[in-house]
C-alpha cells in the first residue's frame, strides 16, 4: 500500500481536528515543532504538559499508596498491642476488664464490649459485660462474621448499654468460645461516624475475635457457666 501524500494527511487533520484528542498516544511518537509560529499549535508544549500531567497523577497515586501503607501498618501494631495486652489471662472478669478499659486507647476507638447469649446474672460483676438475648448474636451480625456500620444515629443498647447514645459507627465481631458455650460478640464504637465503614477490610479486626475466641474455653469453665 503506497503512502498518503502529505497534502492528504493534512487535508485529512483539517476535516478531523480532534484526531489527536482521540487518539493521544500519537503525541508520544511526532515531531514537534520547537515553538508557536503563527496559527500552528506547539505540540512540542502539549506533548510536556501531558507529561506533567502523567508525572502529577503519578506522584499522587505514590502518595496514596504510601499512605495506605503507613495506615495498614499502624493498624497492625494497634490490634498487635491489643492481642498481646490480652493473651494469658487467668479469669474471665480480668479479660472483660483489658478489653474495655485498655483496648479502646489501643485501637483508637472509643468503646469495646464483650457481649453473650446469656443470662445477665450468669456473668461476672465487670466491666464491659453484656448479656444478650438468644439469637441475638445472628441478628446482629447478620449472619456473619463481621458487621460494620457508620454514620450511626445510635448502636444497639443492649450492647453498648448507656453508651449506646454516643456510637456514630461500630464493628461488630462473632466470637466463637467453642462447644456447649453461647455465641458471644466482640463490639468496638466510636464517637466518629466514619471510623468504622461497610466494606471496610476486617482482617485486623477478625485477627482480634479469633484470638479472643481461642482463650474463652479455658475461661469459661465449665461450659455451662454461663
Amino acid at each position: 500500500m503506497s503512502e498518503p501524500m502529505p497534502d492528504d494527511v493534512a487535508d485529512y487533520l483539517r476535516r478531523n481536528p480532534d484526531f489527536l484528542r482521540r487518539h493521544p498516544e500519537l503525541l508520544a511518537v511526532l515531531a514537534p515543532p520547537g515553538r508557536d509560529e503563527g496559527g500552528v499549535v506547539d505540540l512540542q508544549r502539549v506533548m510536556v504538559e501531558r507529561a506533567r500531567q502523567n508525572n502529577s497523577e503519578l506522584r499522587e497515586a505514590l502518595q496514596h499508596l504510601l499512605e495506605i501503607g503507613e495506615d495498614n501498618q499502624t493498624g497492625m501494631s494497634r490490634v498487635h498491642d491489643a492481642a498481646l495486652a490480652a493473651v494469658g489471662v487467668r479469669r474471665f472478669a480480668h479479660l472483660a476488664a483489658i478489653i474495655a478499659g485498655e483496648w479502646p486507647e489501643r485501637l483508637g476507638c472509643d468503646g469495646a464490649v464483650l457481649a453473650f447469649e446469656t443470662r445477665r446474672e450468669a456473668l461476672p460483676a465487670a466491666p464491659g459485660l453484656a448479656a444478650l438475648a438468644p439469637g441475638r448474636v445472628d441478628a446482629l451480625t447478620r449472619g456473619g462474621a463481621a458487621r460494620l456500620e457508620g454514620g450511626l444515629d445510635r448502636g444497639p443498647p443492649d450492647v453498648f448499654g448507656a453508651a449506646a447514645n454516643m456510637v456514630a459507627s461500630q464493628a461488630l465481631l462473632r466470637l466463637v468460645p467453642g462447644p456447649r458455650r453461647p455465641p458471644g460478640l466482640l463490639a468496638l464504637s466510636s464517637h466518629d461516624p466514619g471510623h468504622f465503614q461497610d466494606g471496610q477490610g476486617t482482617e485486623l479486626l477478625a485477627f482480634l475475635a479469633r484470638t479472643i475466641s481461642a482463650q474463652l474455653p479455658a475461661l469459661i469453665d465449665p461450659p455451662e457457666a454461663l
